[in-house]
């Protein structure tokens, strides 16, 4: 059997206290470091987060920008083409609530993904639930005043032309 001498093990003994304040020490070291990643790691989310939701304001409102040039071209040409005055009219009434419909698609769409707990996240919320009253809205009021002339598939082509400034959108090609 192996004997040990009385200096190896007070030497023994003195070491504990100097490894335990070492990995007291390392234990302290890591969470601090561990305190600073995750304080780095919060700072860049926010960052990414709120570079994302310029980008995509700045996308919505394109896409509402080309709606309304498209629903005014069209407008034009079919105030200028047709005899009836209340095809482009009926037209452009379906037009301007397709128009309000897409600016409320595209609030609904900013708040995909928000949190209850961050009211930032769901700030227009209200806008986007509500974006289906402009579809009925143009099917309460072209039923309302059919009798004066409002027709219905002008009216509904016309809602609908948020679709194609949807389709140029989706075309586009992004470099960011």
């Amino acid at each position: 059997a192996l004997r040990m001498s009385p200096t190896d093990t007070e030497s023994a003994d003195q070491n504990k206290p100097k490894k335990k304040a070492t990995e007291v020490a390392q234990a302290e070291f890591w969470k601090a470091q561990s305190a600073l990643a995750e304080s780095m790691t919060d700072t860049v989310d926010k960052t990414v987060r709120s570079e994302n939701k310029a980008k995509f304001a700045k996308r919505r409102l394109a896409l509402v920008n080309e709606t309304l040039l498209f629903s005014t071209l069209i407008f034009a040409f079919l105030w200028l083409t047709v005899s009836n005055p209340f095809s482009p009219i009926s037209y452009a009434f379906g037009a301007a609530l397709g128009t309000a419909y897409s600016y409320g698609l595209g609030k609904f769409v900013e708040t995909i993904g928000g949190s209850a707990d961050d009211v930032e996240d769901l700030k227009g919320a209200g806008v986007g639930q509500a974006r289906f009253a402009f579809l009925i809205l143009l099917f309460i009021i072209v039923g309302k005043f059919r009798a004066f002339g409002l027709q219905e598939i002008p009216s509904i082509a016309g809602f609908f032309t948020y679709q194609i400034a949807t389709l140029s959108q989706g075309l586009r090609e992004y470099d960011d």
